[in-house]
């Protein structure tokens, strides 16, 4: 502070001790400071000037609160240094994330488009996909290098990437899949000791040559993109010769280093599902070795598959259970509870009967105590020959005779959808049922080739209660009136169901 000299009355006193201060009065009537000089003789009273309204702050340690231009605030950059629009004040968006699928027969898919649900049968534009049997990046939608009578097979790309979106509705997704049927990771997927090894297996090398294309198209249009994870299907081509078997945990091993390497992602999550192959001599020993891989390799992880039905092949994974196989692999990488897969309402247990044939629309009532979700709707195919004419599936409500859900399942062409216990499925749009009575029947021409059976030994699901047998002649669709009481009379059609 600014002390001004006022003519204040000076003490009289004789000498005083140089620096001492006294109290003194000054002429405005406030109160000043009379100090001691080293002469011993007191100095005049200093005395504060009074405040005014025209205090410029020259005599202050501080500015007044209204002025704001010595006021520099260095906590945060401004708005060029940070990215963020100054018109919209939000981040920029997250970089595209990009999976890796690679395997042989199970990734790239054995499973009939029959298997997936309508609206998962045609391009999904929220995922993008880049297959090497395309070469370019299109809409998700089935992608496998095999067909029967002119019918797709699809992999786990779809529910996968289907899985991916719905857990995150704000992100974006990408895949990126090469994998090629009744291959092994011992010679054709050999990654090799650096990337552009001559030694490479030819499938590790279509694998990079794959990933490149795709990520330089994703270059080419500014795409900003990350590498997010990896999955595997691949195994039982191993599991067939000691040797390759025992292996197979230290060549899987290397193949995940060497991957995460190559792609620049040295921590990428990577998910294995584990192998089903009841046929495979040493797949024992290949599934211990996923484990293995699991247990040591930090950010992998393995799943079981062993509850996914297969084709009768005993190799394949089934339409139900690809689905669900490409749900897990989602779920896995993000440490979500596994999907359970969709099981029968009806199985058979004991002996039948089947020598009727004709003109049919037959099925039965059923009762539910619990709510379900039904997923599949299907139909009998004894002996597991496909079916010699396409077959109508309908499920009613029993009290309201209303339609609740149908299909067709295609003639010939259903043959490997998904034979459980004699039965071939198609999927639905998942329906829900609340605890009641329903009616299933199935349209067929039950003729040498296609046969009903009746008076047949069968265990129902949890939940479920044979009623009675129902039916009407000609296989025209519409509700089945003819009664019969005989336990498990007439049963053609059947549907697969996860509880709620």
């Amino acid at each position: 502070m600014l002390l001004l000299l006022l003519a204040c009355a000076p003490d009289e006193s004789p000498g005083c001790e140089p620096g001492r201060s006294l109290d003194c009065a000054c002429t405005d009537g406030g109160a000043g400071a009379q100090v001691c000089g080293a002469d011993g003789t007191w100095g005049d009273c200093a005395c504060v000037a009074p405040e005014t309204d025209t205090d410029t702050d020259v005599d202050t340690d501080e500015p007044e609160d209204t002025d704001d231009t010595d006021i520099v605030d260095t906590a945060e950059p401004d708005d060029t240094d940070t990215g963020i629009p100054d018109d919209t004040g939000t981040a920029p968006p997250a970089p595209l994330q990009v999976y890796l699928l690679a395997g042989q027969s199970n990734m790239d898919g054995y499973g009939y488009v029959t298997g997936l649900p309508p609206s998962l049968q045609v391009a999904q534009g929220d995922v993008r996909l880049f297959w090497s049997g395309l070469g370019a990046w299109s809409d998700l939608a089935p992608s496998s290098y095999g067909s029967y009578y002119g019918i797709e097979y699809f992999g786990p790309e779809v529910t996968f990437g289907r899985a991916l979106a719905e857990a995150d509705p704000l992100g974006s997704f990408a895949l990126i899949k090469h994998a090629v049927g009744g291959t092994d990771l011992a010679s054709y997927w050999y990654p090799g000791t650096y990337r552009a090894d001559p030694a490479q297996g030819a499938g590790y090398r279509d694998f990079l040559t794959t990933i490149d294309a795709a990520l330089t198209d994703l270059d080419a249009e500014g795409t900003d993109w990350e590498i997010a994870g990896m999955i595997w299907m691949q195994g039982e081509s191993d599991a067939f010769t000691p040797e390759m078997a025992s292996a197979y945990e230290s060549n899987l091993t290397t193949f995940i280093g060497r991957v995460r390497d190559d792609v620049a992602a040295p921590e990428m999550p990577f998910s294995i599902g584990k192998i089903h192959c009841p046929t495979c001599t040493y797949g024992d020993v290949v599934r211990a070795g996923e484990d293995g891989v699991a247990a040591t390799v930090p950010h992998v992880v393995a799943f079981e598959t062993t509850d996914l039905p297969i084709n009768a092949d005993n190799i394949h994974y089934d339409g139900s259970g690809m689905r669900t196989l490409g749900e897990r692999f989602a779920q896995s990488l993000s440490g979500e509870p596994l999907s359970v897969t969709p099981t029968p309402a009806f199985t058979l247990t004991g002996g039948f009967t089947t020598y009727y044939s004709g003109n049919f629309f037959l099925g039965y009532v059923f009762s539910l105590d619990r709510p379900i979700t039904v997923t599949d709707l299907g139909t009998l195919d004894y002996g597991l020959t496909g079916l010699s004419e396409a077959s109508q599936v309908v499920l009613y409500d029993a009290a309201t005779s209303g339609i609740v859900a149908r299909t067709t399942l295609p003639a010939y062409a259903s043959a490997p959808t998904a034979p459980w216990s004699y039965w071939r499925y198609a999927a639905i749009e998942p329906v829900d049922l609340e605890p009641g009575s329903y009616i299933l029947a199935s349209q067929v021409y039950y003729g040498s080739e296609d046969l009903y059976i009746f008076d047949a030994g069968i265990t129902a699901a949890d939940g479920f209660t044979w009623v009675e047998g129902r039916h009407k002649d000609y296989a025209s669709v519409g509700l089945p009136t003819y009664v019969s009481t005989t336990p498990a009379c007439w049963f053609g059609p059947n549907l697969l169901f996860v509880e709620r």
